[in-house]
């Protein structure tokens, strides 16, 4: 799961999100272990993430990556 959050948030910092941003500092700190998220509330993190990004058209293999993330973890949180 670490791996997961810290390449999302690779990613927002690639995306131009900056470290004001609330959603990318949680899961920064969730990869520093400050803080633990459950498996949903990173799901809706991501999902967020997601639907900004379609608001601003990015490209749909973006948002196609992104929702990859959501099924491992959603396939990661069934064990």
């Amino acid at each position: 799961m670490k791996q997961i959050v810290y390449e999302i948030v690779v990613f927002m910092h690639l995306m131009g999100y900056t470290n004001k941003n609330r959603k990318l500092k949680l899961l920064t700190d969730m990869y520093n272990n400050k803080v633990e998220i459950e498996h949903e509330a990173l799901v809706n993190i991501i999902e967020s993430i997601t639907d900004e990004l379609k608001e601003n058209n990015v490209n749909e293999s973006i948002v196609s990556n992104l929702n990859d993330y959501v099924d491992l973890i959603n396939h990661e949180s069934q064990y």
